[in-house]
Order: structure tokens, then sequence, then C-alpha cells
């Protein structure tokens, strides 16, 4: 095959090294996921080691974020867990010293990715430095399905974070930050884009008042972040509690039976942040 090793090249979309010999004059199609490319295009040698980084507590059941990855359609992974009982950045930080990927891929105890997930990020990798995942939320009940909803305006904001870095351009995370870390070592990626037609799904078994305590304690660390960060979108009160949600057109989305119920919930949001700022 001119131009391209069959048996070395990978398919930039999904990682199959296996190609169909031609379907046009000079055209060649990868046999698992169909994606077409020319005799002289360059492939990349290799798609990589891909690390994936699981901060976990005692008592935590991997079993199914575990399961998950195993059934990944891209192989070339390593799993690594990291149990110290320190907060969650300090944890990422281990993982990303003993992760020996040319990629970083960051999860939850409670996440599940999609089998295609890993690859589709692969084929992306390549134009940016970090990758937006969407989100979808599985807690179960009526505010499960308002946490959920409410998830899909932040998809590539200022309130979302990378979850997918090239090891080479990735950042250690602030270890006086419990919360606001993720925000603040997204700020440090450049280049970054939001994978389409994918997701990971979150577990998250937390209630209302469990949740609004959490956000809480996050919101502790608010003050090293703006002094970091000190003209960062998500400072702003009406950016958090209105523009995210009604920028791009986003704002038909807002009429929904759970409209409601969200103003609530960004209004304890508003309210809990004003207080840990002034207070």
């Amino acid at each position: 095959m001119r131009g391209i090793d069959k048996k070395m090249k990978i398919c930039p979309k999904c990682g199959w090294r296996r190609w169909k010999t031609k379907v046009k004059h000079k055209q060649y199609q990868c046999r698992k996921c169909g994606y077409i490319i020319g005799a002289c295009q360059t492939l990349r040698p290799t798609a990589g080691l891909v690390s994936i980084v699981i901060p976990t507590h005692k008592g935590r059941n991997l079993d199914r974020v575990l399961e998950a990855i195993s059934k990944s359609e891209y192989r070339n992974v390593e799993v690594v867990v990291v149990a110290e009982d320190k907060e969650r950045s300090a944890q990422r930080n281990i993982g990303i010293d003993r992760a020996r990927g040319n990629y970083l891929l960051f999860l939850d105890s409670d996440m599940v990715i999609t089998p295609t997930l890993i690859g589709n990020c692969i084929g992306l990798i390549h134009y940016c430095h970090g990758i937006y995942i969407p989100e979808i939320i599985k807690t179960k009940g009526f505010f499960g399905r308002v946490r959920n909803w409410e998830r899909q305006f932040y998809t590539g904001t200022a309130v979302d974070a990378v979850r997918f870095v090239r090891a080479d351009k990735c950042p250690k995370f602030d270890e006086g930050m419990s919360g606001p870390e993720d925000s603040d070592w997204d700020r440090q990626i450049k280049y970054k884009m939001v994978l389409k037609g994918d997701c990971f799904y979150h577990y998250e078994d937390i209630g209302f008042i469990a949740y609004f305590k959490k956000k809480a304690y996050y919101a502790e660390s608010m003050n090293r972040f703006r002094k970091r960060n000190p003209n960062d979108k998500v400072l702003s009160f009406k950016y958090r509690c209105w523009t995210v949600f009604t920028e791009n057109g986003k704002w038909a989305r807002l009429f929904h039976l759970f409209t409601l119920v969200l103003i609530s919930t960004i209004f304890i949001r508003g309210i809990i942040y004003l207080w840990k700022k002034y207070f």
C-alpha cells in the first residue's frame, strides 16, 4: 500500500490497525469504523498509551468503572488507581507522577466510559492539548434528572474542565484547593476542544442536602482560586447563574419542565457562593 503500512499505522478515529486494501483509487478504509484516508495521507505510527487516573478512598467500589474500561475498544491503556488518604487534587498529582502514558484520562470512581470514548479522544487529541468530554449524570430520582439537565449547559464552558490531556501538556493540580482545583488546572491548558458524539456517565449517588453540603465545602477554596484567576468567568455571579445557561443559543433549553427547580438550585448555589465570598 503506497504511503501506508497497514500493519503499523493506526486509525486516527478508533485506534484500529487493519485497513481495507482499497475503497476508491488511492483511498483506504478502516475495517472497524469506516474511516477513509488517502494513500499519501500521513498517519501516526502509534496512537500511544492512555493512562486512566482514578482517585478513590477506602470503601469505594470500583467494579463498575473498571468493567467499563475493560470493554473499551481502544486497548492500549493502563489504569492508575490512587487510594492514598488525601484530597482529590493530591491524589491526581500522584496519578500524574505514576502514569506512563502519552495521554491521561481523569475519572472518578463513580464514572463509566463508553467503549468508543478513548478511541474518539485519541482521534481528536492530535488537534489540541485537552478535551472536554460531555457528562451524563445518572443519579436516581427527580433531583438527579434536574442535575443532569443542568450539567448539559456546562460542557465546554468556563464551568467545565477537560478530562483527556496530552501528558506533555498536563500541569499539576493545586493541592491547596478542594473543588475549584479542576477549573484552576483547566485554565493552564491551552488549545482545548469539545468531544462530539460521545460521553461518560456519572453515577453520582448523592441527594439534595448532601449535594449542597459538598458545594459549600468546595466554596471554601474560592478565595485561593480568585487570587490565582482574578478575572475568571466563574467568579461572576451573572455568568454562573445566567450567561452560561443562555449563551450560544442555549436559552431555548430553559423552557423546560425543570426550569423552576433549576432556578431554585442555582439560587441556593449563588447564596452559598456569596456567603463564602463576603463572610
